[in-house]
């Protein structure tokens, strides 16, 4: 009995066609598809080293844009960067670094909008790329490769 549901769930997954993402965002500068890294690398462990999201490579003062509509969660200096947070009404968080903004905790921002600017950290930042902006993407359950949600990265499928 247990191998006929087995069969039934495949069958029904192959016939329903390939994964889609969880969500389809807008392009958060111009021209991403050639202006973004691939390297995200999720760590071994929580606090293990990785590269939690992807870099955009940006000019300084060159605007981003929201990705998707939600509130500003988090907007302001961390250690020795200022950063946005970004929370999407269905739960995930998307975080841009080094940005500089004019806007506040709570502020809601539509798709496209303009959440801030690349802008320098400070001295003592230890950057790992030259003129980029880092963008991560996280829900309660720890952080997301960025490119899935801006279509660039289709979910794995089991192909037997």
């Amino acid at each position: 009995m247990l191998k006929l549901l087995a069969f039934v769930i495949i069958a029904l997954q192959l016939s329903l066609g390939p994964a889609q993402p969880p969500e389809v965002w807008a392009d958060p500068i111009p021209d991403f598809e050639s202006r973004h890294s691939w390297d995200y690398q999720l760590p071994a462990t929580e606090y293990g080293p990785g590269h939690r999201g992807i870099d955009l490579y940006m000019q300084e003062n060159e605007q981003i844009r929201a990705p998707f509509d939600g509130v500003v969660s988090f907007v302001g200096k961390v250690v020795d960067r200022r950063l946005i947070t970004l929370h999407s009404l269905t739960g995930y968080k998307a975080s841009f670094e080094p940005i500089c903004s004019e806007l506040d905790r709570g502020d809601f921002v539509r798709e496209q909008e303009v959440l801030g600017w690349a802008c320098s950290a400070d001295i003592s930042y230890a950057e790992h790329c030259r003129g980029c902006v880092h963008f991560s993407v996280r829900n309660e359950y720890g952080y997301l490769n960025p490119l899935l949600f801006i279509g660039q990265l289709w979910p794995s499928v089991l192909v037997s």
